[in-house]
């Protein structure tokens, strides 16, 4: 059975993604990169890799109003999209394979447990004629 959707913990920011190390230089923060070997056996055993595209992402970030206030769902988006190349899900982020992302909060009350990221696709449907 495909699986096109999974549940990760919090999503990581844009904004902490690089760090520089010189004059135009920047690399992976250690945060960042551990989030990403967190995240990639989750996303693995969550969903099937994407066979037909282009396809529609949805993520769902799971917060309470807390986690909401401080962080912004565009900054979200870059990190979650590229652990789904990291995890062969999809080959690439461009245009040939991912139609649209869409991204919305939903209140929930996470017990200073923080927030959840729900992560589904959906493949084209096949055209017939």
């Amino acid at each position: 059975m495909k699986k096109t959707s999974c549940l990760i913990g919090a999503p990581f920011s844009a904004n902490n993604m690089y760090i520089p190390i010189g004059k135009g230089q920047l690399v992976k923060s250690k945060k960042y990169r551990t989030w990403i070997e967190k995240n990639i056996p989750l996303i693995k055993e969550g969903l099937s890799k994407a066979e037909k595209f282009p396809i529609t992402i949805e993520i769902c970030i799971l917060a309470d109003w807390r986690w909401t206030q401080k962080n912004d769902p565009d900054n979200c988006l870059k990190p979650i999209i590229d652990c789904l190349v990291n995890s062969e899900i999809i080959p690439n982020d461009n245009n040939r394979f991912v139609e649209s992302v869409m991204c919305k909060f939903l209140y929930f009350p996470t017990n200073g447990m923080g927030a959840q990221t729900r992560i589904s696709y959906e493949e084209p449907p096949e055209v017939i004629f």
